[in-house]
């Protein structure tokens, strides 16, 4: 069907409509088939070019929409996606007629919200899709809410969306959604503990995926598979799936597949005491991950965002103005007292429209600092990452494999409790306490037990009851071992004290190091983390109207410094 397509569109010799259509129902059919096929973009801006000249809004909005996805899933840019999904959309929206297409584009916006991890903001547009009369493919958003259900671990929800996707999809008979569906369902099912039913779903994705012969999906499902595999205990497979994952992507060159795989490649490492390549690869991996939850993407999306909501405004004012320049014209010919109500009318107008151009200012600047929290919490994490990674590569070269396991151990468990905690601008204090006993045991490891610590929550503290901003002590401690305990040459002390003091929450961190009287004008100047958590708090301070501080007190042995923060309870 697809070459009888080509030849037609090739013995085509008119460009008119039916020429811009036959080429539109080509892309659809052919561009996933061929992701790494860098000549759709050429393709798809000839379409555009033809569309414009013959003033076709259809072939235009559709051409700005494939293009979209071309920067989006095969060129991994979503920002320059997002730009061709709202121009497409800008187009869609004026006429009832595209409703149909409009839909499309708005699941695509979905799903860079979802790929950013804005979660939120994913499963609203899917759930408003889902209740959209004119939207008839049900199933795909069913498929896309059981994405974000699984991407935030609640996998029952996950299951049950795909579950009802897949019945949606089968009476469609659209194998696509099918096989991606199962690849997906396979893998929940699968990290739920049904590792039975996950590994028999898998393969039946990837069957069909060679049965119907789907490339676009060939490097994703092998990615999953390798997971399920790997939950299964054959570890040989796990690493056939990850392996040839990679090896495909080379040309897809899609990076949030390709840190999934090398996720998932690591842990095969390690299952086989592959220690080194282990390390090699969640190196990869971790780095791969940092730049794709890069906050100052997220900060220019929310920016297109709402630039995209401000100018669609700007022109509605504009016409509105217009209007009533013609209206205040016709009530002069028509008497001073519609003149005068013109006016009026006019001046209120105005003001109402700053009034929404204010809220807008106030929105986005709550985005903006919300990311910027964002953006500081991450800003932390690679430092301790890979100080942890070379303490555990010594262990290896040593060959202290127990050292070596115990550590990657506590480390792993540390990683997944700042990963569950990351996107969360609150935890309860116990919450953070466990989290800075995990990161206390590791650092004590790594500098040979030459300190010792203690956790104190005064006793009139709920622990359970309060929330703290996640791991706002921890650039604090690093400071006391790195440059106060360290150069210590008898045992260090840290001592972590929490209390309540005039509604605030006092967090301490008291050390008996060599002070900073005694470190060198270069050691006192690397101290980011005190830096970046001040700016945190700063912020905590502008978006709550707080008064949070840090004190820094200098003592004749060692420091301690004072974190206040309002109280906060979760019930």
């Amino acid at each position: 069907m697809l070459d009888s397509l080509e030849n037609v569109i090739l013995n085509y010799k008119k460009q008119d409509t039916t020429y811009i259509n036959l080429r539109i129902k080509y892309v659809a059919r052919k561009m996933f088939l061929t992701p790494a096929d860098t000549t759709w973009t050429s393709y798809v801006n000839k379409t555009l070019d033809i569309s414009k000249q013959l003033k076709y809004p259809k072939g235009i909005g559709i051409s700005y929409n494939n293009l979209g996805i071309i920067h989006h899933y095969f060129m991994s840019d979503p920002l320059e996606g997002l730009n061709y999904y709202q121009k497409s959309y800008a187009i869609f929206e004026k006429d009832e007629k595209f409703k149909k297409y409009e839909v499309a584009v708005l699941t695509n916006i979905g799903l860079i919200n979802l790929e950013q991890q804005e979660y939120d903001k994913a499963l609203k547009s899917f759930k408003t899709l889902l209740n959209n009369p004119k939207y008839t493919s049900k199933f795909a958003a069913e498929f896309y809410i059981g994405n974000v259900y699984g991407d935030q671990k609640k996998l029952d929800s996950s299951i049950y969306y795909y579950k009802k996707a897949l019945v949606g999809a089968e009476q469609n008979k659209s194998q696509l959604y099918m096989a991606n569906i199962k690849t997906n369902l396979g893998l929940i099912e699968a990290r739920a503990g049904f590792l039975e039913e996950g590994l028999i779903t898998t393969i039946e994705s990837l069957e069909l995926i060679e049965q119907q012969n789907i490339e676009s999906l060939r490097v994703s499902a092998y990615t999953n598979a390798a997971e399920v595999y790997l939950l299964n205990k054959n570890i040989e497979k796990a690493e056939y799936y990850a392996t040839n994952s990679l090896k495909l992507n080379e040309a897809l060159n899609s990076l949030s597949t390709k840190n999934s795989a090398l996720g998932t490649l690591a842990n095969v490492y390690a299952q086989k005491e592959d220690y080194k390549n282990a390390l090699d690869t969640y190196k990869q991996h971790i780095i791969l991950r940092d730049s794709l939850i890069n906050a100052d993407r997220k900060i220019e999306i929310s920016r297109k965002e709402i630039q995209y909501e401000a100018d669609k405004h700007k022109a509605i004012s504009e016409v509105e103005i217009e209007r009533q320049k013609s209206i205040k014209n016709t009530s002069i010919i028509g008497g001073s007292g519609l003149v005068l109500a013109s006016i009026i009318g006019f001046v209120l107008y105005r003001r109402k429209q700053e009034a929404v151009s204010k809220s807008k200012e106030a929105e986005f600047n709550a985005k903006v600092s919300d990311t910027e929290l964002k953006a500081l919490r991450s800003q932390m994490n690679p430092h301790f990452i890979f100080n942890s990674l070379n303490s555990i590569g010594d262990y290896i070269l040593k060959n202290d494999t127990q050292s070596a396991s115990d550590y990657l151990s506590k480390f792993a468990k540390l990683m997944r409790l700042t990963l569950e905690n990351s996107e969360k601008k609150e935890i309860l204090l116990s919450e953070d306490i466990a989290l800075l006993r995990t990161y206390m045991d590791i650092e004590r490891k790594r500098f040979n037990n030459k300190f010792d610590y203690t956790i104190d929550v005064a006793a009139d503290l709920d622990d359970d009851n309060i929330l703290v901003p996640p791991m706002i002590l921890q650039p604090f401690i690093e400071n006391s071992i790195i440059h106060g305990l360290s150069h210590k040459d008898d045992l260090g002390f840290v001592k972590i004290s929490f209390k309540a003091e005039n509604n605030m929450l006092i967090c301490s961190v008291d050390d008996n190091g060599v002070g900073r009287q005694n470190l060198n004008e270069s050691e006192n100047k690397k101290s980011m983390g005190m830096a970046i958590t001040k700016s945190r708090i700063e912020i905590i301070n502008k978006l709550k109207n707080t008064n949070g501080s840090v004190e820094i007190i200098d003592k004749t042995e060692g420091t301690r410094i004072d974190v206040s923060l309002p109280i906060q309870l979760a019930f």
